[in-house]
């Protein structure tokens, strides 16, 4: 687990270490093989983040329930904004501290605050508290209290922290909380034992001036689900059309295709079914109204990630956004909860399943439920690719409110998926809105798989310093690439459901905020991941149906910049896919199975791949050459005469029967000696070592020609070879062949120049300044322990660098920088581009 360390107090030579983990837990770390007071311990420092590997403690006396054994540990980082880090983990009390421990705590003769065994016992020993009142500090006793003020002459809490005590601790100022062992004086034996509350450690505002967020809180603002400190609350009341939200707001100028007409729809209260392709913008559609609207928008998400990513986001534009998923402690979850019902909260992302609970159906009722958004919404179709059982539910709740509009969205439904939505939901088909599919800066590529490590090293050498995803089918083939990536010296993460929740979250993480390029997955990877940078997306091996390839893609250039996707294909991985078919529901069978043979044709289609993509999912294109593919550009490549190796190979498919794969054929071409060659008496044969003057990688290249011109067909069970009519005529030198020669293929064994593919444009903005700025940006989002997108998109920072916006006005008129971004950020980016430009005056 990884935890965060906020207590640091004195123990003998030593330390008491106290700490967060990620879960929110107080926790308190006792090393397995030393005594802390022994000196142990004092490595760790406050706002250390620390990979642990440890287990509770054998001996727990309430309320310690916090001990845990320390078996292996490694530092990661330091948090900067500290302050921000404990409030999103665990928010304070504030205000009198008989707020704290429950309202357990008494006052001692001496003023001393302290909890009594027999008036019960709080199940945690640690909280941190905003007092509302100047702490005084007292050192007329043998150690150092502070004394909170009251007209009795005030309560103490003893001081034992590392700090040097302040002379006042300022009202508002975040403490730290602990309950002392339980004690009562030796002579005293009739006593009864106490734990005194504690001050172990006091945390500086983050920045000079800004309100607390504690203050926010209580100006109904705060939520406690939030992932990252949340701008001030913007005032919605002040923004009358959807324009100058979308300005104001989100920071763009103009919507997006389709847009701006579902939005209208959506404010008149009209349900609707929204089809956009992936990055087309579709969470706009439902977060623009709902800050119109009188009430709550509900947000149907499935994935935890996805939520916790869009109200991360909706948080720093300052818009009010919760979640509640099993992530949420009890008491954030309750308190979310009442600011739903007190009408504080604008948008209120929950799973499926989290929605159908009666408590949150009952909490809706007392709310006003505004809007009921449904993402990923083919989810509730049987016919979908990613049918969910629990989808099926939300047709009740829909029911249930029925003043609520109702907004359903997706990226990959067929027309029959799009039906069954419409039906399950009950909309009309004047509420459909479906955008293109079509994503015109993807660059689309299929080649066969013959060297995976080489042509895998091959495009990233291409897309040097460029962040993108590399799929895989199995975590074998995960790890393994990984692994052989690391010889070359190119670092890659992997992902896969074996690597645990915790790791796969620190390598999830370290993609999104840059700390790594590359990500190596499974189709695991992905679901509600928006990151706008990423520049690549490389499938090592084949999805299963043409949906996931689609979504999968739709992680690549979602800033709308040119992005490249390369399917590296092969027959093997059909045989996988097949595999786990038959391992599957026998139900779900002959969809599968008709969607893998859909994709399997479109990667061997010489058909434009952008428009037989788009016509799967019902959309015409009429382009005849979309320029964006790589059938479309080697449309334009001249073709060679390959009538002899087409023969040779034909022959010998003829004559090894047309029972054996492409593997095999090329092995009898090239005279291998292999036992299958040698066992069957192939290498007696008349076409046996014939094609020795191509590699086999060469020939897999000619192959895969032969069987998109149709000379040959592939048993989808067995894989093994056919030669059709075409083929036959090709053999008996009645018409010729005529295809790409493999001099042109060199991209297939491993020396891909995609420059030769996709030309390389100029830069329109100033690189120099540009890497001045992303560094900033870096640095800013590590700070406030964001991904660097969330605080600026590329795209805005490369007209920063186009534009060199010298004052706060003109740096308001960037891409994606509205009135919160230019309070917040101006006065660190401005001075950044003031003194480029000074320079290059110079």
């Amino acid at each position: 687990m990884r935890v965060l360390i906020v207590a640091k107090t004195r123990m003998g030579s030593g330390a008491c270490i106290g700490a967060i983990t990620e879960k929110g837990e107080s926790v308190r770390l006792i090393p397995f093989n030393a005594d802390v007071h022994d000196g142990a311990n004092r490595e760790y420092e406050i706002g250390a983040i620390w990979e642990i590997s440890a287990k509770p403690a054998s001996s727990i006396i309430p309320p310690h329930h916090e001990d845990i054994v320390v078996y292996e540990k490694r530092h990661l980082h330091t948090v900067t904004a500290l302050e921000s880090a404990i409030e999103l983990l665990m928010p304070p009390k504030i205000g009198h501290p008989r707020e704290l421990y429950e309202g357990l705590l008494q006052t001692s003769g001496s003023g001393a605050l302290y909890i009594a065994e027999r008036s019960g016992v709080p199940p945690y020993s640690t909280t941190f508290w905003r007092p509302d009142e100047e702490l005084i500090r007292d050192t007329d006793g043998r150690r150092v209290r502070y004394r909170y003020p009251t007209a009795n002459g005030g309560c103490t809490l003893t001081y034992v922290g590392f700090e040097e005590p302040l002379e006042t601790i300022p009202a508002d100022t975040l403490l730290r909380v602990s309950l002392a062992q339980w004690w009562k004086p030796s002579d005293k034996p009739d006593d009864e034992e106490r734990c005194y509350a504690q001050i172990s450690g006091w945390f500086p505002k983050d920045s000079v001036g800004e309100p607390s967020r504690s203050r926010r809180a209580q100006q109904g603002t705060r939520n406690d689900s939030e992932t990252e400190r949340q701008e001030k609350p913007v005032d919605i009341s002040a923004l009358q059309t959807p324009y100058e939200v979308l300005k104001h707001v989100f920071g763009h100028d103009v919507f997006r295709p389709l847009q701006e007409e579902v939005i209208t729809h959506v404010l008149e209260k009209r349900d609707a079914l929204i089809i956009l392709p992936t990055g087309g913008g579709k969470s706009l559609c439902y977060q623009l109204p709902a800050l119109l609207f009188e009430g709550v928008t509900v947000v149907v998400s499935p994935l935890i990630s996805l939520m916790q990513d869009q109200v991360m986001q909706l948080q720093q534009r300052g818009i009010s956004a919760a979640f509640l998923n099993s992530t949420v402690r009890y008491d954030a979850y309750v308190d979310t909860m009442h600011q739903v019902k007190r009408g504080e909260i604008k948008l209120l992302y929950v799973a499926p399943e989290t929605l159908v609970r009666n408590e949150i159906l009952l909490m809706l009722d007392a709310s006003n439920v505004a809007c009921i958004a449904i993402d990923e919404a083919h989810c509730i179709s049987q016919w979908g690719h990613d049918f969910r059982p629990e989808y099926r539910a939300l047709v009740s709740v829909r029911e249930r409110f029925p003043n609520a509009v109702c907004v359903a969205m997706t990226a990959t439904a067929t027309p029959r998926v799009q039906a069954d939505i419409t039906q399950s939901l009950q909309l009309q088909a004047e509420n459909q809105f479906i955008a293109s599919f079509d994503r015109p800066n993807l660059f689309i590529t299929v080649e066969p798989k013959v060297e995976l490590l080489r042509q895998t090293l091959a495009f990233l050498n291409a897309h040097h310093g460029e962040s993108g995803i590399i799929y895989c089918q199995t975590k074998n083939q995960v790890e393994s690439l990984c692994h052989n990536l690391g010889t070359y010296g190119i670092q890659a993460l992997p992902y896969h459901a074996d690597l645990g929740g915790e790791t796969r979250k620190q390598h999830q993480d370290a993609f999104i905020n840059g700390d790594t390029r590359i990500i190596v997955a499974t189709i695991a990877f992905g679901m509600g991941i928006d990151k706008p940078d990423v520049r690549f997306v490389l499938h090592a091996g084949l999805p299963k149906e043409p949906e996931s390839y689609y979504q999968e893609i739709g992680r690549a250039g979602r800033d709308g910049q040119r992005a490249e996707c390369l399917l590296l294909f092969s027959y093997g991985d059909v045989d996988t896919i097949h595999h786990f078919i038959d391992e599957g529901a026998p139900s779900e069978r002959k969809g599968r199975i008709e969607r893998l043979n859909t994709l399997v044709d479109w990667a061997t289609s010489l058909e434009c791949r952008r428009k037989a993509l788009l016509a799967y999912f019902g959309e015409r294109s009429e382009q005849a050459n979309c320029g964006m593919c790589d059938n479309c550009r080697q449309a334009r490549q001249e073709r060679v005469d390959l009538t002899l190796p087409a023969q040779k190979f034909l022959s010998c498919v003829y004559r090894t029967g047309q029972m054996f794969g492409g593997a095999h054929i090329i092995s009898v071409l090239r005279g291998s000696k292999a036992k299958k060659v040698l066992d069957n008496r192939h290498d007696e044969l008349s076409t046996y070592g014939i094609g020795t003057e191509y590699s086999a990688a060469q020939w897999t290249y000619l192959m895969q020609q032969f069987i998109q011109h149709k000379l040959l067909v592939r048993d989808a069970r067995h894989g093994s070879l056919r030669l059709t009519e075409k083929g036959w005529a090709v053999l008996r030198s009645e018409e010729p062949f005529l295809g790409f020669s493999v001099d042109t293929a060199s991209h297939v064994v491993g020396k891909q120049a995609v420059s030769d593919t996709i030309s390389e444009e100029p830069s329109p903005y100033a690189p120099e300044l540009f890497e001045q700025l992303r560094g900033k940006r870096k640095e800013v989002a590590d700070a406030a322990e964001v991904p660097p997108y969330v605080v600026f998109h590329d795209k805005a920072l490369q007209e920063m660098a186009t534009h060199f916006p010298e004052s706060v006005e003109a740096f308001a008129q960037m891409h994606g920088v509205g009135p919160a971004k230019v309070e917040k950020y101006a006065d660190l980016f401005l001075p950044i581009i003031r003194a480029y430009c000074q320079a290059s005056k110079e």
